[in-house]
């Protein structure tokens, strides 16, 4: 009788550990450990620098188990950006800030910060081949839907309580998103502070009234 046949015949208890590990469903507490490691790695580091080695011990998990959750680094990265923006985007809905000015600063902050510090993993990425820079696109285009989301609904809730006026929401969300976009993504400039891109949008581009001169009369 061959090895082979011999293994098959084997109850459950007696076949090798690695097989029964594959039959194991994924931990979803192992699996965001794993994502929370990585997008810290990739947040910090070049792309190119971040090794799955590095990954799995931060994680404080075997390779092989690493493996099993993400196949490849780019894999790990596309599923990290994804959870990224949703997480992203509940951050927003849960701000509680006193007013919808500082709601939309805290907003913009948290969306600058996490785009800007993932932005040369994005560029990397984009550039290592068409299915992996298409694949992380369109990740980032339906991230980008729930962030949209979110923030529709904090400037709707500022509108109706009379501390914004914001003639079109859709209009003005994209404005935002599509500027965040650009100020961190692809411009090769230093992202600009959350304060400055939020005092844009708050303010406008209206000129201020210009000072009286002469004496009352």
């Amino acid at each position: 009788m061959s090895d082979a046949v011999r293994q098959a015949d084997r109850p459950e208890a007696d076949r090798p550990s690695i097989a029964r590990a594959a039959d194991r469903p994924l931990d979803p507490r192992r699996r965001r450990r794993i994502l929370e490691a990585g997008m810290g790695l990739f947040s910090g580091l070049p792309y190119a620098a971040v090794h799955m080695d590095a990954v799995a011990a931060e994680a404080g998990v075997a390779k092989p188990t690493l493996y099993r959750y993400f196949p490849t680094k780019e894999a790990l990265f596309i599923a990290g950006l994804a959870w990224t923006l949703a997480e992203l985007r509940d951050a927003i809905g849960a701000i509680r800030a006193v007013d919808a000015p500082a709601r939309l600063r805290a907003a913009v902050g948290l969306v600058l910060e996490r785009v800007s510090a993932l932005s040369p993993a994005l560029t990397a990425i984009e550039g290592s081949g068409a299915e992996f820079g298409e694949r992380s696109r369109r990740v980032l285009r339906e991230g980008f839907d729930g962030l949209r989301g979110a923030l529709a609904d904090l400037l709707r809730a500022g509108v109706d309580a009379g501390e914004l006026h914001v003639p079109d929401i859709d209009l003005a969300v994209l404005m935002i998103l599509g500027g965040i976009r650009m100020a961190v993504h692809g411009t090769g400039r230093r992202p600009p502070a959350s304060a400055a891109v939020t005092d844009f949008f708050l303010n406008g581009l209206g000129a201020r009234p210009a000072p009286r001169t002469g004496a009352k009369r």
